[in-house]
């Protein structure tokens, strides 16, 4: 059984989903017990648990699960009541994935509503060693009295992506922010087998290539792979270095094993430079636009704080 819990810095209407190892999706919240999802302020709510009756069971297959949080500033449906599916508690999204993506990126763009959306991911495993701890404390969860920032982005600093992806490409961070000296869990999940590349434009404006690396140089990528690009299991640890500032994430997968940079990638270093700005956005258009090829985008901005 795991125990979710949420809190907003302000009023707010919340929906949670649960993105599992192969690609299915639920609603978690709201849900059959808690049809109301206004969360007040600075209060914590548990997902189920409690007085209602119900609880969140993990079930095969085992994997990486991306559980997505959004929230609104006014009342908001993410997914339709049609497109529910099930009696149970938590039901199943019809469409799955690709569902998921084409709502969120409508209400995400809808005029005069303030949206937050938070990524993080939780690992289910077959079975527990004896003498391993049955609590585990998530990354990402601010201390008391804290206060997190989310990154500031300036429209042109970032690398840009297209709007219209051709499958469903998921990218999750832990969390929004960090500080410098944090590590960072970094995960990509693709709907379709393909060859995946991971990009990070650092704070200073370099760009670096996270994925593939010296650890891990195969790329191929089956359809409905969760990817643990660093942090939690993954051998590799991806440290925010600093300056301050905010850094981004870039995830290619496509259908063509052809690499998707000019620029001639060195394997004998972790985390190899990609070259310069210029020529990696110039490079993605290019790979963007080539055909016969489908290709999917994924993108996602941290702050690094001192």
């Amino acid at each position: 059984t795991a125990r979710l819990f949420i809190k907003s810095n302000e009023d707010a209407y919340v929906t949670v989903f649960s993105v599992g190892p192969t690609g299915q999706v639920h609603q978690l919240f709201p849900n059959r017990s808690q049809t109301d999802n206004h969360v007040a302020a600075e209060r914590t709510t548990e997902i189920a648990g409690g007085n209602t009756g119900a609880h969140i069971g993990i079930s095969g297959p085992v994997g990486t699960e991306l559980i997505k949080v959004v929230a609104s500033n006014r009342p908001l449906v993410v997914i339709a009541e049609n497109l529910l599916q099930g009696r149970e508690i938590f039901r199943s999204v019809d469409g799955g994935v690709q569902t998921l993506v084409r709502n969120l990126d409508v209400v995400a763009n809808e005029p005069e509503r303030k949206i937050a959306i938070e990524n993080f991911t939780l690992r289910t495993i077959a079975s527990r060693a004896a003498g391993d701890p049955a609590i585990i404390i998530i990354p990402g969860q601010a201390a008391a009295g804290s206060t997190v920032t989310l990154p500031v982005v300036t429209p042109g600093s970032l690398l840009s992506v297209p709007a219209q992806q051709p499958f469903p490409l998921l990218l999750a961070v832990d969390k929004g922010a960090y500080k410098v000296g944090e590590r960072v869990t970094l995960a990509v999940t693709s709907l379709q087998a393909c060859y995946l590349t991971v990009l990070d434009l650092t704070t200073s404006g370099n760009v670096r290539v996270l994925f593939p690396n010296q650890v891990t140089q195969n790329n191929a990528v089956a359809a409905n792979q969760t990817v643990l690009v660093a942090g939690g299991a993954s051998p590799v640890s991806f440290v925010a270095a600093g300056p301050t500032g905010t850094e981004q994430i870039v995830a290619i997968c496509s259908s063509d094993r052809a690499p998707v940079l000019t620029h001639q990638i060195d394997l004998a270093q972790l985390f190899p430079p990609a070259g310069e700005r210029s020529d990696v956005a110039r490079d993605l258009s290019v790979v963007a636009n080539r055909p016969a090829v489908a290709t999917a985008f994924a993108t996602t901005a941290f702050a690094v704080q001192p």
